[in-house]
């Protein structure tokens, strides 16, 4: 095949083109111990981003799109973001974080393809794992201490007539949507695992309030704030569509899942929780969570 002279500038421009689209690199900041604090995040692919690349000492992590907790179209990627960013600077450590669904996310982290996994919730010693056979999740992973977190619980249509009353016998046999690999509430999950309901599962929160939204479930277990906020940047969507039903599962903490697979796994886990304790009382992850949102259009 001959390229005729005018195909070599419009390759050249679409190359360069997709470039910029990808490659792209802010500065997120952060206060800590009275001093602010400036980072270079670099993103090379559209769900990996880099930070510190030239240290040392790295470690990859695994995430989900989550809004508003973190999100790639959220600004600075949002506070979870944020405060795992600032944490591993603390640490002295270089990262990646990469973005997938989170089944595919818990599958990297329980086979040692990824070092961290977040932000996870807690999780029962006798949760099987659903990626190593005859194995439960912690003895693939070991929890941080926990930080802030959200509640968790039903969601239903307006119009819907919730027999939920805060017993699972209430809803035994009812339509759930579920996020495939999410770990929920221990006694939900283990109703859940027993076949109690009839659940479909979701690839994420989005998928799993369209299942809602079109009659295919009647519940749907979710945080009402990720539920709020989908339906708020929906331009279809109508937050007096659904409502959260009473009373709540629980409130779900936030926690780091390291790798066993990783050799150090024991002294990460010890450096984490000294940090994040070191940051609870510093204030530093309250101001972290204020401060989401402030950030400038270009991150």
């Amino acid at each position: 095949m001959t390229f005729q002279p005018y195909y070599i500038p419009l390759v050249v421009t679409l190359f360069l083109l997709s470039l910029e689209s990808v490659a792209k690199s802010f500065d997120l900041s952060y206060r800590h111990q009275q001093q602010t604090k400036t980072i270079t995040v670099n993103q090379p692919s559209a769900n990996r981003f880099e930070i510190a690349r030239e240290l040392p000492q790295q470690l990859s992590l695994v995430t989900l799109d989550w809004p508003p907790y973190i999100d790639r179209d959220l600004c600075d990627k949002g506070w979870v973001f944020t405060l795992t960013a600032a944490l591993f600077n603390e640490l002295g450590f270089g990262i990646s974080v990469e973005f997938f669904p989170w089944a595919r996310s818990v599958r990297m982290a329980e086979l040692g393809q990824a070092d961290i996994l977040f932000p996870e919730y807690f999780i029962e010693v006798t949760a099987p794992s659903d990626v190593i056979a005859n194995s439960f999740r912690r003895n693939n992973l070991a929890l941080s201490t926990p930080y802030a977190g959200g509640l968790i619980g039903l969601m239903s249509r307006e119009n819907y007539k919730a027999k939920y009353d805060g017993t699972f016998q209430s809803i035994q046999g009812a339509r759930i949507g579920v996020v495939r690999g999410y770990q929920n509430t221990p006694e939900f999950d283990k109703h859940l695992d027993l076949g109690f309901f009839n659940a479909i599962q979701a690839r994420d929160d989005q998928q799993n309030l369209k299942l809602l939204l079109a009659n295919r479930v009647d519940y749907i277990v979710a945080d009402p704030n990720v539920v709020d906020y989908l339906l708020s940047h929906d331009e279809q969507g109508d937050k007096n569509q659904i409502k959260f039903i009473e009373p709540a599962f629980q409130y779900n903490d936030f926690y780091y899942a390291i790798s066993k697979r990783n050799a150090m796994w024991q002294s990460l886990q010890v450096k984490i929780n000294a940090k994040l304790s070191e940051f609870e009382q510093a204030g530093t992850i309250k101001t972290i969570q204020q401060n989401a949102g402030k950030c400038s259009p270009a991150n």
